[in-house]
């Protein structure tokens, strides 16, 4: 099978592509402007230099990874002068943010989805693990971004990283069985055990097959919560 490519039957996974989150007209999208005297908004045209480069980060982070990622690795990929760039960001780390920030609450508000769509806490957590691993495993970069590069981007990057796991663990404690003496932070040491396993499919070369971690990751969630005999036949339910 293709990489990415969904099982025959199942929905093609939705994309993460930032020039959509501009709801920008098609013919520009991620495009490179017209040169010369194009009459467009200038507002139009920074917000698409901005998405093109963000758009960029994304893809070139698998290429060369984030210690060795130039501007001007940046620039070409998005085909803008450096000059565009300096405009929009201070440095390579504040774009990392920029497309860290857009892509965690991409995925933040559809995992949040799924699970909201379900009546009780083991099916909510496994509705959103199933999900999660879904849209990671039909988009790569966003994997490679959150589970591999972000690590190495350095204490700012990996704080921001923290806030969204925070995120994950609240969800995750919301309607959850109450056992006596759990540490504190037990979401999101767990969270951080998920995205661990995240990173070795995606370093592995096998981010496509991510979703066939979703039953061990669900009993990973659940059993410091539940019996193992139930945690089992909930986590069994994986398609």
């Amino acid at each position: 099978m293709a990489s990415g490519q969904p099982p025959p039957g199942e929905p093609e996974p939705e994309r993460f592509e930032p020039d959509a989150l501009a709801e920008l007209p098609a013919e520009f999208a991620l495009a490179r402007l017209p040169v010369g005297r194009h009459g467009l908004p200038r507002a139009f045209v920074v917000r698409n230099q901005r998405l093109r480069i963000v758009a960029a980060m994304l893809q070139a982070l698998p290429k060369h990874g984030y210690p060795e990622l130039t501007i001007g690795h940046l620039t070409e990929e998005a085909g803008v002068s450096r000059a565009a760039f300096y405009r929009q960001f201070a440095n390579k780390e504040e774009c990392f943010l920029a497309t860290y920030d857009l892509a965690g609450e991409w995925l933040c508000e559809r995992v949040e989805a799924a699970a909201a769509a379900q009546a009780d806490w083991p099916a909510r957590v496994l509705a959103g693990v199933s999900e999660a691993l879904r849209l990671l495993a039909g988009n790569p970069p966003l994997a490679h971004l959150l589970a591999v590069e972000v690590m190495q981007a350095g204490p700012v990057v990996r704080a921001r990283q923290q806030a969204c796991l925070a995120r994950f663990a609240e969800a995750l404690r919301a309607g959850r069985p109450q056992p006596d003496e759990l540490p504190v932070e037990l979401e999101e040491m767990l969270l951080g055990g998920v995205v661990a396993t995240i990173g070795r499919y995606v370093d592995g070369g096998r981010v496509e097959q991510l979703p066939e971690a979703t039953a061990e990751l669900v009993q990973y969630l659940l059993i410091p919560y539940m019996e193992p005999g139930e945690t089992k036949r909930i986590a069994s339910q994986a398609a």
